[in-house]
């Protein structure tokens, strides 16, 4: 067992990392934030890299077409054996069973690291961005999920029902439930800039927020909706939109084409500091996906202080209480989250009274201090490898494509032929 009095060096591997804007590369960058602040070392392989971080091993890889700001990363096994033989690291920590989850599978059979695998995504709920007829059938993804996580020693759930979902795919290896909390004292600086001035919003003007990927699982066709009818009854009123996402051309086709839709700011990606005045200044944030592993807006809204109104499904379900800085509801209902929002937007005292409680709810329950502890707790409890037992005897790639062969012919067949 490593000894708790140990410094322990850390390399996490992930498909994406800051500056890119999303809430897996937020939860890797607090992570080894608050890691490194308890003395740890933590290293990242990533295709992404603030600049001027020797910390980070960029690694590069095929640009997506419709979404350049992100990439396939290509590994680079020398490079990565480079590294792993410099600093010899006592855990490598992975958080996306993709090409790079690969390369912390390869490290962890070369080199007999201890590896855990924080499975952030449901992926079942985004395989249609793989056109058809390639779309993989459900049981495809779970069977390659299940796969994946039996072969590290330790997997990290952001949230019961991930848990349950990957015990239910036939995962054995031991899950912890381990949320991201939230960076408390970002959201305690003085104000930077005003974003009324800086977008032209008056003082009578109420702001709404959502922050997000904009994409379809995120359900922003009904945010649209719930706007054009607030401003069919407040008018003074602005929704701002920090994200971007394949759903931009559309949500910019509505700005243009409808009166509501020209009381609509998008922003499209912001810098992370800056990103904590849009939170902190803004009336209210509103979210109606069904699809979050976690969702770290939400409690960074409440961290800043804004209170917020959400449909309680998936992650949002685990991670807010109805009353506690939030209006939840339970089903996604435009009537129901109507109330909700204007029942806060007519109600100063209502409004101000979630935002003190939902403060001192992230703070009592979602601090990252509390969640680094808890990782680190994870990681000392691991034992190490032993080399010999642990080689990488085998080709990886073969394994995972015969795994998936023996799913059957379906994993090329449409939605429909299901």
């Amino acid at each position: 067992m490593v000894s708790s009095t140990k410094k322990l060096k850390i390399v996490m591997f992930s498909e994406t990392y800051i500056p890119q804007v999303n809430g897996v590369a937020t939860s890797i960058h607090l992570f080894r934030k608050y890691l490194e602040k308890r003395g740890h070392d933590v290293y990242i392989v990533a295709p992404a890299s603030p600049e001027n971080d020797d910390k980070v091993l960029l690694i590069d890889g095929i640009t997506f077409p419709m979404e350049k700001q992100h990439k396939l990363p290509i590994p680079d096994n020398r490079l990565i054996n480079n590294l792993i033989l410099e600093i010899d690291p006592d855990v490598i920590h992975s958080h996306a069973p993709f090409t790079l989850g690969i390369a912390a599978l390869r490290t962890q059979k070369k080199f007999g690291i201890p590896h855990v695998h924080t499975y952030h995504t449901l992926l079942v709920e985004y395989r249609h961005y793989i056109p058809k007829p390639f779309t993989p059938p459900r049981n495809a993804v779970e069977e390659f999920s299940a796969w994946f996580c039996n072969q590290v020693d330790h997997v990290v759930s952001p949230t019961a029902e991930i848990k349950a979902e990957l015990q239910k795919y036939g995962v054995e290896k031991p899950i912890t439930i381990l949320p991201t909390g939230i960076d408390i004292e970002s959201f305690e600086k003085h104000d930077k800039f005003s974003i009324r001035e800086k977008h032209e919003i008056t003082s009578n003007d109420k702001i709404l927020l959502f922050v997000g990927r904009l994409a379809k699982e995120k359900n922003l066709e009904f945010i649209l909706e719930i706007f054009e009818e607030l401003y069919k009854k407040f008018r003074k009123i602005k929704l701002i939109i920090v994200g971007d996402g394949p759903m931009r051309p559309k949500i910019e086709e509505y700005k243009n084409e409808t009166q509501a839709g020209r009381n609509i700011i998008l922003t499209g990606y912001i810098k992370r500091n800056d990103l904590i005045e849009y939170y902190k200044q803004s009336d209210l944030f509103i979210f109606a996906s069904v699809t979050e592993t976690q969702g770290l807006v939400v409690l960074e809204s409440l961290a800043a202080g804004t209170p917020v109104v959400a449909v309680a499904k998936k992650g949002i379900k685990d991670v807010l209480m109805d009353g506690q800085g939030a209006l939840l509801i339970n089903e996604v209902d435009k009537t129901e989250f109507l109330k909700k929002v204007e029942e806060l937007l007519t109600n100063e005292e209502l409004l101000e009274n979630l935002s003190i409680l939902g403060k001192e709810y992230v703070k009592n329950y979602w601090s990252m201090n509390i969640m680094a502890e808890k990782l680190e707790k994870l990681y000392f409890s691991l034992e190490k490898n032993v080399k010999s037992n642990r080689s990488f005897n085998f080709n990886l790639f073969s394994n995972m494509i015969y795994r998936l062969s023996k799913i059957g012919d379906k994993i090329f067949k449409t939605e429909e032929e299901e």
